[in-house]
């Protein structure tokens, strides 16, 4: 027998001396082919031969953009640069041009809510303290999303002020519009209407451009009917009123917020059978929602991941509703573009002077800018139904224009021995050509072109108190 053994092992020895041998072949040949591939596509690369078009075509799956529920909040969203509009148009500034003045009219940061909007989220509040026994003793566990229920929900908001996220938006604004345009640097005069959130954005964002050590001074406007201001043209026109819109919310409301609130109630019943959410809570939860992300920033309210994105698409929507109803195109007769245009003076009569300094600011309100735009014919739709449904490639969206911390940078080019004039809404180029300028694929037109554009000399034509003016708000 140990013969046999033997002879076994001598066998399996041979085997294995024969499978390597085998290996090491076979990696030899591998590194032989890997080195012979090398040098075609060094060969290719060398003769300038395109690899990528003699490859065969993988045809890859569009990747779907993800929701991004804070670029949907309306008028409350916090910052974010959205696309340019259109989209086709290019980053940046057209080559060999540069950038010769610049004027900069900025909404105020992130804010608490408004009185009335703070009535409706303190209607929840008190229905969620009144039923806090309840929520602590869930029948069977709630879902994931409303789990924060059974430790309560206070509000803790307060009204109008500036918030954290608010200043540390104007101050970002501040270095980076410093950092972008070092040649235009000019310690001058800062308009801001006199509204606290307006003032202490103004001063927050001259921290951030000028540094502390600066001449530059900042000069409240006052927000009356006896001052007439481009920032807050509105004040002095008797027939403007905040209520404008009103209307078109609660129409749409009454469509959109039931089913949400019917579905919640639903999604609740076995944890919470005896809770009734009404069609108000609802608003008051997508109220908290923005005002929590506007309070204590991005991703802190327990409310926003309660709803989904259609929710909050349909919510979107009457946020645009109300801006469009009473600061735009839903203003009756010819007031948004009568109010836009004193903006519209102001831009073009700054852009067109060759001396003094080279950038001015101004702070202002979500209204001011979208009367600017519609003074313009700027993000206009021929139809905006109260009813729905929602357009989702509608033009006015005040999420995308009129976010908190918005701007409008007005800037005027210098292009080889050509003026031009380019629109940089929140950081992303916005096309002119509606106005009736021919405008190039960053969305700039020649200056003078803009100005000779009929709705532009419909804007420098009006004056306070003239015919126009007095239709447009006289009662």
């Amino acid at each position: 027998m140990a013969p046999e053994k033997h002879s076994y092992r001598r066998n399996e020895d041979a085997r294995v001396g024969n499978r390597c041998c085998y290996d090491r072949s076979r990696r030899w040949r591998l590194a032989l082919a890997l080195s012979l591939a090398f040098l075609v596509i060094l060969s290719l690369r060398l003769w300038d031969f395109d690899i990528v078009s003699i490859a065969p075509s993988v045809k890859v799956a569009p990747i779907a953009k993800q929701f991004e529920l804070y670029e949907h909040l309306g008028n409350l969203s916090p910052f974010f640069v959205p696309s340019n509009t259109p989209d086709s148009l290019k980053e940046g500034t057209p080559p060999g041009c540069t950038v010769s003045k610049a004027f900069l009219i900025h909404r105020h940061g992130s804010r608490h809510p408004h009185p009335n909007e703070l009535e409706v989220i303190q209607s929840l509040s008190s229905y969620l303290s009144n039923n806090s026994a309840l929520l602590s003793n869930p029948r069977k566990d709630p879902p994931n999303a409303w789990s924060f229920l059974t430790k309560g929900w206070n509000n803790t908001f307060d009204t109008d002020d500036l918030t954290a996220p608010g200043r540390q938006q104007l101050f970002d604004h501040g270095v980076a519009l410093r950092l972008r345009y070092p040649d235009l640097y000019a310690e001058t005069d800062v308009l801001a209407a006199a509204e606290d959130r307006v003032l202490e954005s103004a001063k927050w964002f001259m921290d951030g451009y000028y540094g502390r050590n600066s001449s530059a001074t900042l000069t409240p406007v006052a927000e009356d009917e006896n001052t007439v201001s481009w920032l807050t043209p509105y004040e002095t026109c008797p027939k403007w009123t905040a209520d404008f819109g009103n209307g078109l919310v609660s129409e749409w409301g009454a469509i959109y917020l039931p089913p949400i609130a019917k579905r919640i109630n639903k999604a609740l019943s076995k944890a919470y059978p005896e809770v009734n959410f009404t069609a108000e809570h609802v608003h008051g939860m997508l109220y908290a929602c923005a005002y929590g992300t506007s309070a204590y920033g991005v991703g802190s309210s327990p409310w926003c991941p309660v709803f989904r994105p259609e929710d909050i698409i349909k919510n979107e929507y009457e946020y645009d509703l109300r801006m469009r109803g009473f600061a735009g195109y839903g203003l009756p007769g010819h007031m948004g573009p009568v109010l836009g245009s004193l903006l519209v003076s102001n831009v073009t009569g700054f852009l067109e002077r060759d001396s003094g300094p080279k950038l001015s600011f101004s702070f202002g309100h979500d209204k001011t800018i979208a009367l600017g735009l519609t003074a313009l014919g700027l993000a206009s739709d021929e139809c905006y139904p109260t009813t729905g449904p929602v357009n989702p490639h509608r033009a006015w969206k005040s999420a995308e224009q009129t976010p908190f911390a918005a701007y409008m940078l007005w800037k005027r080019l210098e292009c080889h021995g050509e003026d031009r004039i380019q629109l940089v809404l929140n950081d992303a180029n916005f096309g002119l050509s509606p106005i009736g300028c021919k405008s190039d694929k960053y969305g700039s037109c020649a200056f003078g072109d803009f100005l000779s554009a009929n709705r532009v000399q419909a804007a420098l034509n009006v004056t306070r108190g003239d015919e126009r003016w007095a239709a447009a708000c006289r009662l």
